[in-house]
């Protein structure tokens, strides 16, 4: 894992070099932030026996370049790239209500991500990207309480660097920047009282293996130059 870390961080700082400017097609810097929506697999959410009785809510940060392979010319407005994302901040939130009690479980992942991109620009300014990356999540945590029973304790897991990928598509115009994504990983999420007790995908009680489902879908508006 940490050769695989080594070889995208050398890929990564290498591309600029490779990377030239094209006509309306140049490299580009990008932030951007919006709604992140926990798909149904995340934490095994679909086959919660409490589904109906859980809501959830989601964001994140993005921070990432485009780099332009100009050298490769596919035709007019259309060209081939390498999209790397140095940090995505990913936050979710679910949240289990009925008249008797609150639980909260709140997760947040850190990762980065690279892979090819295909852009096209049918005119001035105008530009799409589709994409799809390799992911590299570098920690994950989960913390979740009970504010209405003071008898259950706080619980932590924390989980480390994993691979998974994500895909999806950006519109931008000028400097502004929609994007949509699905991003996908799995995890060891364990706790910080004990190693051998894992998160699992805790809202689906009949799946008690080591390995947490971590999936969403990302809604942003960002700027890039």
């Amino acid at each position: 894992m940490k050769k695989i870390s080594l070889l995208l961080l050398i890929i990564c700082l290498s591309i600029p070099s490779f990377a030239q400017e094209g006509e309306g097609l140049d490299n580009r810097f990008y932030f951007r932030f919006g709604y992140s929506k926990p798909a149904n697999s995340y934490l095994g959410y679909k086959n919660s026996p409490f589904k109906e009785l859980i809501s959830t809510t989601g964001g994140v940060f993005e921070i990432g370049s485009i780099f332009m392979l100009n050298n490769l010319d596919l035709g007019d407005g259309l060209r081939l790239g390498i999209n790397v994302d140095y940090a995505e901040i990913a936050y979710h939130q679910f949240k289990y209500e009925d008249i008797y009690e609150e639980v909260n479980l709140h997760m947040g992942q850190v990762s980065s991500k690279v892979g090819p991109s295909l852009s096209y620009s049918p005119v001035n300014r105008l530009v799409f990207d589709v994409f799809i990356k390799l992911k590299i999540p570098w920690v994950a945590a989960c913390y979740f309480n009970a504010p209405d029973d003071p008898d259950l304790d706080e619980d932590y897991y924390l989980g480390a660097i994993n691979i998974g990928y994500s895909t999806g598509i950006n519109i931008r115009y000028g400097v502004l920047m929609l994007g949509f994504d699905y991003s996908s990983n799995n995890m060891k999420m364990n706790s910080d009282e004990d190693d051998e007790i894992y998160l699992g995908n805790f809202l689906d009680f009949s799946d008690t293996g080591e390995k947490t489902k971590i999936a969403y879908m990302n809604f942003t508006l960002g700027l890039n130059f």
